[in-house]
């Protein structure tokens, strides 16, 4: 004859298992709250590069629209940018004076009729070389009064809360300038 096991020890193993049960929603709700965390630093340290790139970019620009190669700029321009519109500055970029990196003159032919750059007495932007009619043919050779300038403008853009994270933004520039103009 078998016996079966009493109402109270069955009792007992469904308390055992719901236990069980419960501890193992528990770690995975643990789990689920662990990474959602994760997931919002890693989504606010994106934003804050992307902010951070956006100001250091508009350094850059403040910088580009100042007369910079008249008056040159020595020293590192910092500008200081208010991201939320709260009235305080969020970020502050760090744009290091312009570094000229090339000058090349400016030939005639590739400047537009009517451009401030060509050469007065020869408007055409055409080199007529002596020798018979016949054989006279336009050379775009001439130079212009003008030369190209490369420019290359460096922004940093440092959190002042962790000094390990930072954005870094180069900006190139081409310039006309009469020529002569030293590209220091």
């Amino acid at each position: 004859m078998k016996t079966s096991p009493s109402r109270a020890s069955q009792r007992g193993f469904t308390l055992v298992m719901t236990l069980i049960f419960l501890i193992i929603f528990m770690l995975f709700a643990i789990s689920m709250v662990s990474s959602s965390m994760i997931n919002t630093k890693v989504a606010a340290n994106q934003q804050y590069r992307l902010e951070a790139g956006t100001v250091a970019q508009q350094g850059i620009e403040q910088v580009m629209s100042q007369p910079f190669i008249r008056v040159p700029i020595t020293t590192t321009t910092f500008v200081k940018v208010d991201v939320n519109g709260d009235g305080k500055a969020d970020f502050t970029a760090q744009v290091a004076p312009p570094v000229c990196l090339d000058s090349k003159v400016i030939p005639n032919a590739v400047l537009p009729k009517g451009d401030v750059c060509r050469t007065p007495n020869n408007p055409n932007g055409n080199l007529i070389l002596p020798g018979p009619a016949s054989s006279t043919s336009p050379t775009p050779a001439a130079p212009s009064m003008c030369s190209a300038t490369q420019w290359d403008i460096q922004s940093a853009v440092t959190d002042p809360n962790n000094t390990a994270v930072a954005v870094t933004v180069h900006q190139g520039a081409a310039v006309q300038v009469p020529i002569g103009t030293a590209c220091p």
